[in-house]
């Protein structure tokens, strides 16, 4: 947890400087009077950034035991992207990748196996989505629903009787979720967004003496807080 408060603090501390080096600009004199109504940023355009978050992903398998269990760590990474903004509407197309360190494992006593240790990884993924967004009135604030594939590897292993297997998997999986963005800056917006992915069945094909296969469907959430630089 220290490490999501650490880049938390960091992202936060980034815009404010932005913020007040925006707010110390010295405004530009218009001559004669001047009648209009506040300016509206316009999302459109290219933009690349950085992200950390954390995750909990969900694990369900098909062992004997029929256990369910629960992954949980920190992820961070970067992300590029695409807005074209007509009225108050913003279509968007977003790709990232994202290191992770989520991971669960289990012990249980069975008999004559002994102790069996069945455990889950993601240690990377990545998404490609599509943005919807709704800026308000003054343009600086956009909500925005997102939804795409995610792609990632998925690392089950297990040890029983002194013989450890594992596998890597790259399956795809549905990704979708919300999200709000705010400028904070010229060029900079700082977002917070919540993803849910879904991978359905894995047929692993991770087997284990006596055990046999163990198939998983991975149900994972993960919270983000991002950094944008708009080009």
């Amino acid at each position: 947890m220290s490490l999501i408060k650490t880049g938390v603090a960091a992202l936060a501390l980034i815009a404010m400087t932005l913020t007040a080096q925006a707010q110390n600009v010295p405004a530009k004199k218009i001559k004669g009077p001047h009648y209009g109504s506040a300016p509206v940023h316009q999302w459109t355009g290219f933009y690349g950034g950085v992200n950390i978050g954390y995750g909990l992903a969900g694990i369900t398998d098909n062992l004997p035991l029929a256990v369910s269990s629960l992954m949980y760590g920190v992820s961070g990474g970067a992300q590029v992207g695409y807005n074209y903004q007509t009225g108050s509407w913003v279509f968007g197309l977003e790709a990232d990748i994202q290191a992770s360190d989520m991971s669960a494992s289990y012990t249980r006593n069975l008999p004559v196996i002994g102790d069996l240790t069945v455990g889950h990884r993601i240690p990377y993924f990545g998404t490609l989505r599509g943005r919807l967004g709704y800026a308000f009135t003054c343009g600086c604030v956009m909500a925005y629903a997102t939804a795409g594939v995610a792609y990632g590897s998925y690392e089950p292993f297990a040890t029983a009787g002194g013989i450890t297997v594992s596998r890597t998997y790259t399956n795809a999986a549905l990704a979708a979720g919300a999200g709000v963005e705010w400028m904070v800056a010229e060029r900079w917006s700082t977002k917070l967004e919540a993803l849910y992915f879904d991978t359905g069945n894995i047929g692993s094909g991770l087997v284990l003496p006596i055990v046999g296969e163990i198939n998983a469907r991975v149900r994972s959430t993960v919270t983000r807080l991002g950094l944008n630089y708009h080009f």
